[in-house]
């Protein structure tokens, strides 16, 4: 499997920065650390709102696949940018929440503490991910980061509930990662 070196992607993965044009301004700038963001009632959830948001992620593959096909039919410019656009979270993450049950801000909130949590899995080797990481040329504060605990930024519940998950999530996270490596 060919593995994709994101050493600066590492630092927006686990602040749950967005690529695509994400336009969150609100909700990033009342973030803080990592270690904040833990006992903040966004990083809590519990299994069933895991099985939504798994819903939701499956929902938004879809999408992000939908969109590739009609990208590469497209037969000119503008179809194939609208096209490469509905891959982009700013649009799959809607479908995703709306498939889910979840407010949009809720299914958001859990996307982005299972992404930070699965990306320091990958990074680390624990799951079988498109993401690696060549800490010989990261900085300190990266080698750190995924050094730790992948789950120590969930409060005790919220860790137990994906730990739980984690042969459902795993590889619905790791083909979305995929799809969108691909597309971008």
């Amino acid at each position: 499997m060919k593995r994709i070196w994101m050493v600066a992607a590492l630092t927006l993965a686990l602040s749950g920065a967005a690529c695509g044009g994400d336009d969150r301004k609100e909700e990033t700038s009342s973030e803080t650390s990592p270690a904040t963001r833990a006992d903040s009632p966004k990083a809590a959830f519990t299994e069933a709102e895991l099985d939504q948001f798994e819903r939701g992620l499956n929902k938004e593959i879809d999408a992000v696949e939908a969109a590739q096909k009609k990208a590469s039919s497209a037969t000119d410019a503008q179809a194939r940018g609208d096209a490469i656009q509905a891959q982009w979270e700013t649009a799959t993450i809607p479908l995703g929440a709306e498939t889910s049950g979840l407010s949009a801000a809720r299914y958001r909130d859990i996307r982005d503490a299972v992404n930070r949590v699965f990306t320091t899995l990958d990074f680390q080797g624990k799951i079988d991910g498109p993401l690696s990481i060549d800490l010989e040329r990261a900085d300190a504060e990266t080698k750190a980061l995924v050094s730790r605990d992948a789950f120590a930024d969930l409060p005790p519940d919220a860790a137990t509930a994906l730990r739980r998950r984690m042969d459902r999530l795993a590889p619905v996270w790791i083909k979305y990662k995929q799809l969108v490596a691909v597309a971008g």
